[in-house]
């Protein structure tokens, strides 16, 4: 396995301005009823803003005040290879709270509501792991295990060690973590790579480190999962549900 560093990272913050509203449609055509540049509505009946009003000026700004346009600014590379992403290239780590709140559960009572237990396979046998079942995110996930279960044993040690639900906010905000809401998993975490593990401020200029094997990162890629290896601050333990990144209206064309 490779482990890179960046040298000289590039100063490109976005790839692409805008992503198509029709990629929340597409990922999620069993909760939203419409989305366009002025509105996301859920088939519930709730209604978002595509765009807020809050700042989005900086960096800062942008992770922290981040709205459904945002979310979709910078196009996810699925099936991409293991070139180091662009400085501040994060696609799918600006994300809009309350979207998810809606969709999953507003608060941790009624995300628990929402959590069922699957099986994941590990080397020794298998363990129980809740996960949210809206829009059949257990179902996904649980095809993903049977998937990995079939690869060599020197990948699959890769996907021992399994967490996902958790509630609780990133390290060093006051975001929620996509774990809060049981569409998230951890794997490997002794040995795979975090970026403030290297520095703690998010304008830090970092290497790319990451041991994860792409056999795994495709198979969960192909249930609409995105991998945090892909983040210029990378995660490389870290996956989640974000089928808007991965419709074939939005996905950037792998390299």
């Amino acid at each position: 396995m490779r482990i890179f560093t960046l040298f000289a990272a590039s100063a490109l913050l976005f790839s692409h301005l805008s992503g198509n509203p029709q990629c929340y449609v597409e990922g999620y055509n069993d909760l939203i009823a419409s989305a366009d540049e002025n509105a996301l509505i859920l088939k519930d009946g709730t209604k978002f803003p595509y765009h807020t009003d809050s700042s989005k000026s900086s960096w800062e700004d942008k992770i922290n005040n981040a709205d459904l346009a945002t979310q979709l600014i910078q196009s996810y590379d699925a099936g991409g290879s293991e070139t180091p992403p662009p400085y501040l290239f994060d696609p799918g780590r600006l994300r809009y709270q309350p979207f998810f709140q809606s969709l999953y559960g507003k608060n941790k009572k009624e995300i628990e509501k929402n959590l069922v237990t699957i099986t994941w396979p590990t080397l020794g046998g298998s363990v129980k792991l809740p996960v949210n079942k809206v829009g059949g995110v257990d179902k996904k996930l649980y095809a993903i295990g049977q998937e990995i279960s079939k690869l060599p044993k020197r990948d699959r040690i890769w996907a021992e060690g399994a967490t996902t639900y958790a509630y609780r906010v990133i390290k060093d905000t006051d975001r929620l973590s996509m774990h809060s809401f049981g569409i998230a998993i951890d794997l490997a975490p002794a040995k795979t790579q975090y970026w403030k593990d290297e520095a703690a401020s998010e304008t830090a200029h970092i290497g790319y480190k990451n041991t994860m094997p792409l056999s795994i990162v495709r198979i969960f890629e192909k249930h609409g999962f995105i991998w945090g290896g892909r983040w210029y601050h990378y995660d490389t333990m870290h996956f989640e549900y974000r089928p808007e990144l991965l419709a074939s209206s939005c996905v950037a064309t792998a390299k």
